[in-house]
């Protein structure tokens, strides 16, 4: 496997205090999460925390710190004294993510559909048409970015922060999947599904929210 680190601009960060909870981690942990959802970081490739921490100008302690929470959303894998590399998810574990996924969305549109703002609207139209354009290229990795950039927006304005941790835990072990499938999914469902959801958050119509969740429900994750 080749050996990567995540490629974002770095900046130094100044002191290591309160490493557990300090921003120090926070910013470590979001910049390998973005370097994986946006295909800089590949399913095999390797990590290493002496690198990372000398590109961020820290101590191994924090990066280590961050590597650990990409282990627990299923991101990374370890063996000791082998290696530390994005995880290789299986089609069975994106189905099975999918599933968990599904039942936390269901919960989300129950509380955001509702009372969605116009600019939630529009951010999912902006989203919808940016997807509709990576779907005609035939782009996964600009469909899987779009893709979550939609679902995500009514993660991002939920009131329920445990809510929000719990579908945070699973969606990008999804979308890390959704990569590396054998061959595509519905598309024509995935974009049924979205269109169907822009237009019920539209006209704030729950009912037709739960209808779009269950075009999702109905795609089956190639194996």
């Amino acid at each position: 496997m080749i050996e990567t680190t995540a490629t974002v601009p770095r900046t130094t960060i100044s002191g290591d205090e309160g490493i557990a909870t300090s921003k120090v981690v926070t910013t470590v942990f979001e910049a390998i999460l973005a370097d994986i959802n946006e295909g800089r970081l590949l399913p095999g490739h390797k990590i290493s925390d002496t690198n990372l921490a000398e590109s961020f100008g820290v101590s191994r302690t924090p990066v280590r710190e961050a590597i650990q929470r990409l282990r627990e959303i299923g991101l990374v894998e370890a063996s000791a004294n082998r290696f530390t590399r994005v995880a290789v998810v299986s089609p069975q574990q994106t189905a099975n993510a999918m599933t968990v996924w599904i039942a936390l969305y269901a919960a989300l549109i129950e509380e955001v559909v509702p009372v969605a703002t116009d600019e939630l609207v529009e951010q999912l139209s902006a989203d919808h048409a940016a997807f509709e354009d990576a779907v005609a290229k035939l782009d996964v990795q600009s469909i899987a970015t779009t893709n979550f950039q939609f679902f995500n927006r009514m993660a991002v304005v939920s009131h329920n922060p445990e809510l929000r941790r719990a579908i945070r835990s699973v969606v990008h072990m999804v979308r890390l999947g959704s990569l590396h499938l054998p061959e595509f999914i519905d598309l024509e469902a995935l974009t049924q599904a979205q269109t169907e959801l822009l237009a019920a958050t539209r006209k704030r119509d729950l009912e037709k929210a739960r209808d779009a969740l269950g075009v999702i429900r109905g795609i089956r994750i190639p194996q």
